[in-house]
């Protein structure tokens, strides 16, 4: 008998199929089934995006498309009994005040730059083909503007563009923003700047703990009411804090301390401004211009990465155009006679027209009207003004290539590199607190600890750019954007910057910025760069987003 090649039970091989129904199966063991363990709490997903500048605060969440603008003001309510009315509210000069007295010498530079900037402007107009303007446009100007007499009328309250005093009949505390802007005279609030030329804005009577409690008020207002995140719910998000490329640490950890520890957001982090603006406009290698209100940044980013030894910073902006551009306007009769420089409102009214009438384009030429209104709150009476200009716009737009329009004080002209930080007793790395806290040792023991100066941690190469800077030179933008970019890492990366200019910030919102900044970039190119460079490409609208806020745009890499 042959074995049997299948091992499998005899029941196993019949072929009666009722046999195999019938057939009793063993039993198994019942798997008990592991539920799965519950998802993970991975914390918040949402971020809250927060960019403060000296004058307004941008913010929004990581999922908007454009962020939310907040003048950065904040005003509190004061006790009538206990001091009084302030005769001064501090901090808050209008746009149209200067730092500082104008001395005669400031006058005289003023005069003198003025003159150099009408001639670059006839040169330009010369190589654009432009026909000058007829003499004594000027002078027909001012007559006019000095015959005109405003046509009044009745407020109209349907119209949206008048406004009323704030309404503060329900006291609060303080109020943010433009309500902080629009307060009556009489209105018993006192109005603060916490930020000014990127830095606190302490003085003897408002020291830094109280611009801090300011900056935790302001914040905590904004994202309530542009957000609409309740305060409780703060611990929910994350954030996000743009800052300057070049800012005090001290400042820094400051605002580190408001966000996570006041208003308790589960996390934070910090971009810089120029890596936000590149990676807004999806660039990896520019040369970023942050034109602001009060001060201009400019970094090259080389590869993603903000190289320190091109940060240059200009004390300089968009409010001192403003001033300019006001100037201008009083020398050919400003028809509204009643303007103040002390006043928030008409400092307003300024900065409007400065963003309406100034601009950058040469080929604009002859006299132009424009019709200007001023509501009275106090008598609701609206005046309507009517005036004639003709070069005063562009003159003062292009006074960020002639500084010395703009009668700069006591501002330092020029921050380079890297801001040396300050001795802080609660960090444990900081050298300078550390050597200032030694006891004094023997001459047999002497402590050996070498601090650089801020000239010591740039490259070579960057060191003596700064040293061929005259002391107290104030470099215009053209000028300085050719000092930022030659101290790149080399021949080839310069030619890459110059060919991928990023201008970003409101203060220089002109129209036609690109074609004046290109011209005036190319009249001072130096002859080494010119072989081999590609066309020089400024970009100022990237992906059709305002300027001002072209830093909130990237997604953080935790959302």
């Amino acid at each position: 008998e042959m074995p049997r090649k299948d091992k499998r039970p005899h029941s196993a091989v019949l072929q009666d199929p009722d046999a195999q129904e019938n057939e009793v199966k063993p039993k198994q063991d019942k798997i008990e089934q592991v539920p799965p363990p519950p998802p993970q709490d991975t914390g918040p997903t949402e971020a809250v995006i927060l960019h403060p500048g000296s004058s307004t605060l941008h913010l929004g969440l990581a999922s908007d498309l454009s962020p939310h603008s907040v003048p950065h003001y904040i005003a509190y309510r004061y006790n009538s009994s206990a001091g009084g009315k302030p005769q001064q509210p501090h901090g808050v000069p209008s746009v149209l005040t200067y730092g500082a007295e104008l001395t005669p010498d400031l006058v005289i530079q003023r005069k003198a730059g003025l003159s150099s900037l009408r001639q670059a402007l006839s040169e330009a107009r010369e190589r654009l083909g432009v026909v000058e303007p007829v003499k004594g446009e000027e002078e027909e100007c001012a007559l006019f503007n000095a015959r005109t007499q405003p046509v009044s009328g009745q407020w109209d309250d349907t119209e949206e563009e008048n406004v009323r005093w704030t309404d503060v009949s329900g006291s609060p505390k303080y109020v943010i923003g433009t309500d902080a802007l629009y307060l009556a005279p009489d209105s018993g609030y006192r109005v603060f700047k916490p930020l000014r030329y990127g830095k606190l804005n302490v003085a003897s009577d408002c020291p830094q703990s109280l611009m801090l409690n300011m900056l935790e008020d302001l914040w905590t207002k904004a994202i309530e009411d542009f957000l609409g995140i309740p305060r409780k719910e703060f611990k929910m998000y994350r954030v996000v804090l743009i800052v300057p490329d070049m800012i005090d640490r001290s400042m820094f950890k400051e605002f580190i301390n408001i966000l996570l520890l006041r208003m308790e957001f589960a996390s934070a982090l910090v971009h810089q401004e120029s890596l936000c603006a590149t990676y807004s406009a999806g660039l990896g290698i520019a040369c970023v211009v942050n034109v602001g209100d009060e001060r201009t940044h400019i970094c090259c980013v080389e590869e993603g990465v903000s190289n320190p030894n091109t940060r240059v910073t200009l004390h300089y902006g968009g409010s001192d155009i403003t001033r300019l551009f006001y100037w201008l306007l009083k020398e050919i009769h400003f028809p509204y006679k009643g303007c103040s420089e002390s006043s928030l409102e008409d400092g307003q009214l300024v900065q409007h027209l400065k963003e309406t009438l100034c601009h950058l384009d040469p080929t604009i030429t002859g006299i132009r009207a424009h019709a200007f209104s001023v509501t009275s709150r106090e008598t609701s009476v609206v005046h309507d003004y009517e005036m004639k200009l003709s070069d005063q716009g562009i003159l003062a737009a292009m006074g960020v290539f002639y500084p010395s329009t703009f009668c700069l004080p006591d501002r330092s002209p020029l921050m380079f590199g890297q801001c040396p930080p300050p001795p802080d007793p609660e960090d444990l790395f900081d050298e300078g607190h550390w050597l200032d806290s030694q006891p004094q040792q023997s001459k047999s023991a002497p402590v050996k600890c070498e601090v650089l100066e801020p000239q010591q941690l740039l490259l070579p190469e960057a060191t003596k750019r700064l040293s061929s800077v005259p002391p107290g030179k104030i470099l215009g933008l053209d000028q300085a954007i050719h000092f930022s970019i030659d101290c790149a890492s080399s021949l080839e990366m310069k030619k890459k910057l110059y060919s991928s200019i990023l201008v970003v910030g409101g203060g220089l919102a002109f129209a036609n910025v690109s074609n004046m900044l290109n011209a005036r970039l190319q009249l001072k190119l130096p002859i080494a760069l010119t072989k081999g460079l590609e066309d020089m490409e400024i970009f100022t609208n990237p992906r059709v987003r305002p300027q001002a806020s072209l830093c909130m745009v990237p997604r953080p890499p935790f959302v």
